[in-house]
């Protein structure tokens, strides 16, 4: 089901580094009140802009997901274990869930291969926000709402399902 499918692909977007750049940019450009609403008021427009723009990168992400996980095992790290250093490092922890400097090294080179990769997969989404007319914020704004309202992930679940 296509739905789930992105669902997935937010998921895994945000344990790697595209969302969490995407994040740290939003964050930055809002002030510390505004971070905590989630707007939920999107046109039937906007909606339709931004399940085009991800039906057509899904088959990109899906692709470019099988690679970062390829990428992070040839390190010799599990999947699993990078996702729990990369949350570390984000939080400014690692040294506690990782005292192996082999792990972190091998963390670190992988980490750097899949910033790579998202920045492919960034520039993808780039260009199909420019192709449909999405300014990079509101496609941020939608993809945040996404994660955490219930109302817009049913509309969007919706749509991805209908157009099928």
């Amino acid at each position: 089901m296509i739905n789930s499918k992105l669902s997935k692909i937010f998921t895994l977007s945000f344990i790697f580094s595209f969302a969490l750049i995407l994040g740290v940019m939003a964050q930055q450009q809002m002030p510390p009140q505004q971070q905590q609403q989630v707007n939920d008021n999107f046109t039937d427009e906007e909606y339709e802009k931004f399940v085009k723009i991800n039906k057509e990168i899904i088959p990109l992400q899906e692709e470019m997901q099988s690679k970062m996980m390829e990428t992070i095992e040839e390190t010799g790290l599990d999947v699993n274990r990078f996702n729990e250093l990369a949350q570390a490092q984000q939080a400014g922890n690692i040294k506690e869930v990782s005292q192996d400097p082999d792990e972190i090294a091998k963390f670190n080179e992988a980490g750097q291969k899949v910033v790579e990769m998202n920045q492919e997969i960034g520039q993808a989404y780039q260009e199909k926000m420019a192709e449909n007319d999405m300014d990079q914020q509101k496609f941020q704004e939608m993809m945040m709402a996404y994660q955490q309202s219930e109302k817009v992930r049913t509309k969007i679940d919706s749509m991805m399902d209908d157009e099928n």
